[in-house]
């Protein structure tokens, strides 16, 4: 069966739109034409595809940081701060910062582990 590019790529954007999705793969489930049909037409590769799956990613971390943020919940409150904090407060919360330094002079290895 013969598609129209701009056909695919008119529902792709749609089902993209109004299921709010974010991977090219879960597009094939909400549309009438294969994953051969869309790779053959090249659809990978159109901006407006790849831009409307980017900005429902970006708008999906935007709510899930707020919701974190407005929360009482503990664990999602560390896991807002590791992505929001600097690299010494995520080492700090994490536990795993440390630092190795050698001196080649006298052969000696200093080994600072912060917690």
């Amino acid at each position: 069966m013969a598609y129209n590019t701009d056909d695919l790529r008119e529902q792709s954007l749609k089902a993209i739109t109004e299921h709010n999705l974010i991977f090219i793969g879960d597009i094939f489930a909400y549309v009438g034409f294969s994953k051969r049909a869309f790779y053959d037409h090249k659809l990978q590769e159109c901006n407006a595809i790849k831009s409307e799956l980017d900005k429902n990613r970006v708008n999906m971390k935007i709510e899930m940081r707020k919701k974190w943020y407005d929360s009482d919940n503990a664990t999602l409150q560390i896991g807002l701060m590791k992505l929001i904090a600097n690299d010494e407060e995520a080492h700090r919360l994490n536990g795993t910062k440390r630092e190795v330094k050698h001196d080649t002079t006298d052969k000696e290895i200093n080994i600072k582990i912060h917690r």
